[in-house]
């Protein structure tokens, strides 16, 4: 079943459009990942399916089930089984981890109580009281993860998870992410610069390339096809 469809989605901000006729769909369950060079209009993209503020949608369809997003407020769109977690991490952090979740939990409409959600990450669990100002970049993450979760959505928007983390929580963070995409069911559209972390927890992949997607292939297909990574995605 598909679950979220783009169609010929265009955006962009003052200084410029960014996205020219986007397409992509993500299916029930589903793992996918978004790949492409700095500036390619991977976080346009997430943060235009998320109502975001910025940028402005110009043009195209954004469905979510069967319901359209496009002009729809980010509040109602999270209530309605979207959640998105931005590169920034965005924790609260004066708040404590248990205080972060529950904020997510009290403003959900249908949450997951904080027991099921920590289960998923014990290193927070043994945490709960502490603040996340006073937490490292890899704990915020799996803080910001955790908070989406909270929200028992059916799909999972993560902005660049992998950025600046070192590789043991990396592979840690590709765990958890693979954990509740297979547990919950959990869909997740997965942005990423991180190519070899794309790939080990994506089903397929969509390639951005000033605005457009240029490709869209299997995880076999991308790691195959060192002239198509060299020219997209440099790697």
């Amino acid at each position: 079943m598909t679950l979220l469809t783009v169609e010929n989605l265009e955006a962009g901000y003052e200084t410029g459009q960014v996205l020219f006729g986007v397409d992509l769909v993500v299916e029930e369950s589903e793992l996918v990942s978004l790949l492409g060079r700095n500036g390619a209009g991977k976080t346009t993209t997430l943060r235009s399916v998320a109502g975001a503020a910025e940028p402005t949608v110009l043009g195209g369809e954004i469905t979510f089930g069967s319901e359209q997003l496009a002009g729809v407020a980010p509040y109602s769109i999270a209530q309605r089984g979207l959640s998105f977690v931005p590169e920034a991490r965005r924790c609260f952090p004066r708040l404590t981890v248990r205080e972060n979740i529950r904020l997510a939990i009290n403003h959900a409409s249908d949450p997951k109580d904080l027991e099921t959600v920590l289960d998923f990450f014990p290193e927070l669990s043994e945490m709960r009281e502490k603040q996340a100002r006073n937490m490292s970049g890899g704990e915020q993450q799996m803080l910001a993860i955790a908070r989406a979760l909270a929200a028992n959505p059916q799909l999972m928007l993560l902005d660049e998870p992998f950025e600046g983390l070192a590789p043991y929580i990396v592979r840690r963070i590709e765990d958890i992410i693979a954990e509740i995409n297979d547990q919950q069911g959990i869909a997740v559209l997965l942005v990423e610069q991180n190519v070899a972390a794309a790939v080990a927890v994506a089903d397929r992949h969509y390639i951005l390339d000033e605005g457009r997607i240029v490709e869209s292939v299997s995880t076999t297909q991308l790691r195959e096809n060192e002239e198509m990574r060299q020219r997209y995605l440099g790697v």
